[in-house]
Parts: structure tokens; sequence; C-alpha cells
């Protein structure tokens, strides 16, 4: 095994910290990207009015269930699905980005 120098040493950790620095950034991005979409979904549900929510098979009451991906209480499918993003570690998609 080749002995690495002082200088390629820290080259790769200033890599490796690098890395780290805008992964983590890159997740902040994510989330606060998926929390203004959420938002601004929230915003225009709340805007329409009892009849047009009712036309769309919702309530007010449904609305906080659809913005989090849940089916309504009532048990019928959210008819409106907010996309959120996976968390970059995981390949499968079964967890949400924090």
């Amino acid at each position: 095994m080749r002995q690495l120098s002082e200088v390629e040493l820290l080259r790769q950790a200033n890599e490796a910290r690098n890395a780290a620095v805008l992964s983590g950034l890159q997740r902040l991005l994510a989330g606060f990207a998926g929390w203004m979409q959420r938002r601004r979904a929230e915003a225009e549900l709340l805007a329409l009015t009892d009849r047009e929510l009712s036309d769309i098979g919702l309530t007010r009451s449904d609305i906080p269930f659809v913005l989090a991906g849940q089916a309504p209480a009532r048990g019928v499918e959210a008819p409106i699905a907010v996309a959120t993003p996976a968390a970059a570690n995981d390949r499968f998609r079964k967890h949400a980005a924090a």
C-alpha cells in the first residue's frame, strides 16, 4: 500500500469535507423547496370555495391530509398528490426528505 503525502492527504480531506457540505446544502434546499410547494398548494386549496372543493371531492378538513400525502379520514384516496422529495440517501424512495 502506497503512503500518501501530507499534501495529497489534505487535498482528499478537503474534497471529502466539501462534498459533505454540498450534500447537506442540497438536502436543505430540497427540503425548503418541498415546504414552499406545500405552502403554495395549501394557499391554492384554501382559496377555493366550499363548492369548488366539493367538486374535486374534498372538504376543508381534508386539506391537511392531502398536503401530508395521506388519504382523507373518510377512507377515500386523496385526489391531489403533492410530490415531496425523497431523502438523498434513499435509493428506493421509501422515506421523504426531512
